[in-house]
């Protein structure tokens, strides 16, 4: 093997926490910093999930208002999805985002390897490419999580679909399984039922979109039944069959479906035996790299950021972990990631925005709580609109009047939460915003009401 002396630092990974670590460092090439990605820049987010996946939401809810027009007094034919021209449109949409490729990195002056895997194999130690090996003053891993796939007899065998499988089909099956209702299985099922595939959404909880407050779980569940999803909760699956190119699902009920595909969404994990952490002594477990709050991980010269982590997967977060650990391992910082307010988005239609704690959350924690609840079908502007599902809630500290959490099913809900981050993230008591005016007639003004209740 040849040996190259040492880098300064050295990226595992070219998606948002890779490619922000590599950017918020470079030196134009005064420092020697390298970037290996094994399979494509831009990470899942952009290549399989937020860029492409919303891009089908957009299609999607375009067919779902077409077929609903005659509400509003436009009569229009049964619009036809064409599956081959949306997945067309959604890969232009990523391709505009992946346009400039490894250029941007190199004319920092940071050296790209790429497509190149990189795996540690000792202290400061790593194996480029599989035949070259370097060393490192500092190691920064943003490699990802992998998807997981249930333990389910006959599961493999009879075939899956991933995120990333789902998005490569050459037509749409008549009928599909999502197993998984978290934020990506949600999307999925909505998407493709509106598309005109029959689905069935099965969770083993018992609720879908679990880690959201309840409201949020019966408003989506209610939505998506009205659209002729098939939810099934408390569902655990025990084998799976294929006959005559016919999946058939059992549950532990005595109950079996059958479908023509299954997608499999049930979270991800770190495979970390690949990315030789063990070898480099780093501790890490299936959810994710033991990180301090510096994101530096059990070895003084490595540190560690998005996905690869655990914890909010998020394109957001990744790309400021991406920028506090590389800023941490280059200069010798000490800052640390704050996660006190981070805003999560699931594209359903409508939208599920939350931030900061649940109700539930904050009284496991001990606080006295007070909250706010306004259903969105009170707002004028819902009535204007043709919205009946949804509503905004909020937490609030009964003894400091701040803001804990906001949770809101709408409409554009992804944008209208920014009010609560700004609160959040500069404390202000939640009587402040509550006595300010909001334009009419608008959804925000159920953010007025619900801080009202809030602030008693």
């Amino acid at each position: 093997m040849r040996r190259k002396p040492a880098y300064d630092l050295v990226i595992i990974g070219g998606g948002a926490a890779g490619s922000e670590a590599a950017f918020t460092v470079a030196d134009g090439g005064k420092s020697k910093i390298v970037l290996a990605e094994a399979t494509h820049f831009g990470g899942t987010c952009t290549n399989y999930g937020c860029v492409p996946t919303k891009a089908l939401v957009r299609t999607a809810r375009l067919v779902h208002l077409i077929r609903g027009a005659d509400r509003y007094g436009i009569k229009v034919g049964a619009p036809e999805v064409e599956w081959r021209r949306a997945m067309g449109r959604a890969y232009q949409v990523r391709d505009h985002m992946l346009r400039y490729g490894s250029n941007p990195f190199k004319k920092a002056g940071v050296e790209v390897r790429f497509p190149c895997e990189a795996k540690l194999i000792g202290e400061r130690k790593l194996l480029i490419g599989g035949e070259e090996e370097i060393e490192a003053r500092a190691v920064l891993i943003a490699a990802g999580l992998e998807p997981i796939v249930p333990n389910v007899p006959g599961l493999r065998e009879a075939g899956y679909l991933d995120n990333e499988g789902i998005l490569e089909l050459k037509e749409l099956p008549n009928r599909l399984a999502v197993v998984g209702s978290g934020p990506i299985g949600s999307e999925f099922a909505q998407i493709f039922s509106r598309f005109g595939v029959q689905v069935t959404l099965i969770e083993h909880g018992a609720r879908i979109l679990f880690s959201e407050e309840p409201e949020t779980s019966a408003a989506i569940r209610a939505v998506f039944e009205s659209e002729g999803i098939e939810v099934r909760t408390r569902m655990k699956m025990t084998r799976v069959e294929l006959s005559d190119g016919v999946k058939r699902i059992f549950f532990e009920s005595g109950a079996s479906i059958e479908v023509d595909e299954i997608l499999v969404a049930v979270g991800r994990s770190l495979g970390g035996k690949a990315l030789g952490l063990d070898a480099a002594g780093i501790e890490w477990t299936p959810r994710g790299i033991k990180v301090n709050k510096q994101l530096r991980t059990s070895k003084p010269w490595a540190w560690a950021a998005g996905d690869v982590v655990g914890g909010p997967l998020f394109t957001h977060v990744a790309s400021e972990m991406g920028r506090v650990a590389a800023r941490n391992a280059m200069k010798k910082t000490t800052e640390r990631m704050d996660l006190r307010v981070v805003p999560r988005v699931t594209f359903t239609d409508p939208e599920v925005a939350s931030l900061g704690l649940t109700e539930a959350a904050a009284k496991k924690g001990g606080r006295k709580v007070r909250t706010g609840f306004a259903r969105l079908i009170e707002a004028e502007k819902a009535q204007i609109d043709g919205l009946e599902h949804g509503h905004v809630k909020c937490v609030a500290d009964v003894k400091t009047g701040e803001l804990l959490g906001c949770h809101i099913v709408s409409e554009n809900a992804g944008e209208m939460i920014h009010e609560a981050v700004a609160m959040m993230a500069a404390r202000t008591p939640v009587k402040v915003v509550a006595k300010a005016m909001h334009a009419y007639p608008t959804l925000s003004e159920l953010m007025r009401s619900a801080l009202r209740q809030a602030g008693g």
